[in-house]
C-alpha cells in the first residue's frame, strides 16, 4: 500500500512538488472543461479551504476589463488582485493555480501566456504562488 494514500488529502504536508502533483492528480483527475482552480496552502504546508473553481476564464490574460474598484485593468491583474484579497481573508500562506482544459498534456502558448502573466502579477501584488499546473 502506498503510504501517501493512507493520509487524508487535507492532512498531507506538501513538502515537494511531487507531493502536490500526487494530490492534484487524485483530486482533479481528468480535465472536463476549461476552468482555473485556485487552491490555498496553509502555514503547515497542507491544502487549505476553500478550493475555488472558476469556469471559463477569459481567453487572454492581457485583455482589458473594467471593474468599479480598480478601473480598467488586465484580466491577470484583476485575478491576482482578487486572489490576494482571498489569501488575506482566509489567512493561508500561498496559492496554487491549476489551469484545467481539455487537450494534450503539453502546455500550449495560451497556457504559458496565462502562467507568465499571473506570475508577473503575483510579484506585483506580493502574492506567494507555490506553483501553477496545467
Amino acid at each position: 500500500m502506498n503510504p501517501r494514500t493512507e493520509v487524508p488529502p487535507k492532512e498531507r504536508v506538501l513538502h515537494a512538488d511531487a507531493d502536490l502533483i500526487d494530490l492534484l492528480t487524485m483530486l482533479l483527475r481528468n480535465a472536463s472543461r476549461r476552468q482555473m482552480w485556485l487552491l490555498f496552502i496553509d502555514e503547515k504546508g497542507r491544502l487549505g479551504d476553500p478550493l475555488i473553481p472558476m469556469d471559463d476564464y477569459p481567453e487572454g490574460p492581457d485583455e482589458l476589463t473594467t471593474v468599479d474598484d480598480l478601473g480598467e485593468v488586465t484580466n491577470a491583474h484583476l485575478y491576482m488582485h482578487r486572489m490576494r484579497l482571498f489569501l488575506e481573508a482566509i489567512g493561508h500562506c500561498a496559492i496554487v493555480l491549476v489551469w484545467e482544459r481539455v487537450g494534450g498534456r503539453q502546455p500550449t502558448a495560451a497556457d504559458r501566456q496565462w502562467a507568465a502573466a499571473m506570475a508577473h502579477q503575483a510579484r506585483v501584488f506580493g502574492v506567494p504562488v507555490r506553483a501553477q499546473f496545467v
